[in-house]
């Protein structure tokens, strides 16, 4: 996989942006109403963290055929481990969101731009620090994946951890390669992320 520039920050800069995305995060989790919180959260640390070069994730998608290969991709993927870990005993806890479609439809596109703020966040945090886009793109999928963990916990730590790394770890894998490939576009793996969770949730809320 090729190389990009990294976008410009410091340490004392990134531990700030850190700050606000773990405070909009547990605004999330923790208070009913602050369905924004990841997403307010997430323009300040981007703010903080890259100043100016934030803008430079921010162009319109190239490539946009990538999208929807992205949703087609997951939703395969999804099913597949589905599948085999159902085969092997697992019971795995649903999405919190199932049967709410209507009531947050409208809460969605903030919500998940929140978690790519987060996710798109870490990968070029690391990246900044010398990583690989590799190496920045498993620890982005890593802290993606955990930070699911209480959404879907199902009473075993080892089941939700196998949960949150093959399902929302991998899906942060993809939109992240969709985000490359799109031209370094946030747009690009934030359209991805609201289609497969759009789909995922048209399904399970009828």
């Amino acid at each position: 996989m090729y190389e990009i520039d990294s976008l410009e920050t410091t340490n004392s800069r990134l531990f700030g942006g850190a700050i606000f995305l773990l405070l909009g995060f547990l605004a999330l989790e923790t208070i009913s109403w602050a369905w924004a919180g990841l997403f307010v959260g997430g323009l300040i640390a981007w703010f903080i963290a890259f100043r100016k070069d934030s803008f430079k994730v921010s162009t319109f998608p190239r490539r946009l055929w990538l999208i929807p290969l992205g949703v087609i991709a997951y939703l395969v993927l999804g099913i597949l481990i589905g599948l085999i870990t159902r085969l092997l005993g697992f019971e795995w806890a649903s999405n919190p969101a199932s049967g709410k479609l209507g009531s947050i439809i409208f809460m969605i596109p903030f919500m998940l731009m929140g978690e790519e703020l987060l996710g798109i966040g870490i990968l070029e945090g690391a990246k900044s620090k010398g990583f690989s886009f590799l190496t920045s793109s498993l620890l982005s999928a890593l802290i993606f994946g955990l930070m699911h963990t209480f959404s879907y916990w199902d009473g075993s730590i080892v089941s939700t951890i196998a949960h949150v790394l093959l399902l929302q770890g991998v899906a942060r894998l993809i939109f992240n390669y969709v985000y490359l490939k799109t031209g370094r576009s946030i747009w690009g793996s934030w359209f991805t992320h609201v289609l497969v969770d759009l789909i995922a949730l048209s399904f399970t809320s009828r």
